[in-house]
């Protein structure tokens, strides 16, 4: 998101975590429903987004297209979404999809704490590295004519299987609509809203041999000093690095593999 709809979106999140306490795996259901609806309803998605309109009567279709069909709860996040200004018109969806997130983030803090959000994230990584690494998991998760209950149960099961009620409700929000994005994608996404929640960052770490326990501290310990802030380990092993660490945090990347030094070396003596 650009210009106004970061402001937007923020003041969206802002609003589900206040409503999200009560239920917030139902109130997480119902924003992705709603996405939903707005994905396939051009013409409600250009009203709730026309900046020509008062924001009351934006509210006032918002209420007439779903007063009564979802909490209320779902009805104010709804309502305080679409009496914001947005740059496009898809970025109201996403600004709820994220909501929805976000609610499905809160039930896993309310019952257990960083460990449950520790849990949910894992879950979602282990998915993405699976999916990655199966060209015919990807196939099948892309299937249009597939079962989407095929689908669903195929996402759980590349995840470990998953077994929170917030992973698994979120596995099964991408298998049944990427919105036009890769399966592994969206999850990754979906992880690094986790991670933001969490102020955290994600350390993508590759390296020829699994790591022990204590090499694994060692290196969180070192990158958190470097970014001044707790990092989330990936970790993945690739015996094709031969050696040797790659580390990459966002868009830097910290590539201290073997190959990679070879592959200097040779275009040197090139």
């Amino acid at each position: 998101m650009a210009g106004v709809s970061t402001e937007s979106l923020s003041k969206v999140s802002d609003a589900v975590l206040a409503h999200a306490s009560l239920n917030p795996l139902a109130l997480a259901e119902e924003l992705f429903a709603v996405v939903d609806v707005l994905d396939r309803d051009g013409g409600l998605r250009r009203a709730l987004t026309d900046a020509s309109r008062e924001d009351s009567a934006r509210t006032g279709i918002a209420q007439a297209v779903f007063g009564g069909k979802i909490s209320s709860a779902a009805q104010a996040v709804l309502n305080t979404a679409v009496s914001l200004r947005w740059s496009a018109e898809r970025d109201l969806a996403d600004a709820l999809e994220n909501g929805g997130v976000l609610a499905a983030i809160s039930s896993a803090q309310a019952r257990g704490g960083f460990e449950a959000l520790e849990q949910v994230s894992n879950e979602l990584l282990a998915f993405v590295r699976n999916v990655d690494g199966a060209p015919a998991a990807q196939e099948a998760l892309a299937q249009e004519a597939a079962s989407k209950e095929a689908q669903k149960k195929l996402a759980i099961a590349l995840a470990g299987p998953a077994t929170t009620a917030e992973g698994t409700l979120l596995l099964e929000r991408i298998a049944s609509t990427s919105r036009g994005m890769h399966a592994a994608r969206l999850a990754e996404q979906f992880v690094e809203i986790i991670v933001k929640r969490q102020n955290r960052y994600i350390a993508k770490v590759t390296s020829a041999f699994a790591l022990a326990p204590a090499q694994v501290e060692r290196l969180a310990k070192a990158l958190t000093a470097v970014y001044n802030r707790e990092l989330k380990l990936d970790l993945t092993v690739d015996p094709a690095v031969l050696g040797g660490l790659r580390v990459q945090i966002g868009d830097e990347v910290i590539d201290g593999t073997v190959s990679t030094r070879l592959e200097n070396l040779e275009r040197e003596l090139a």
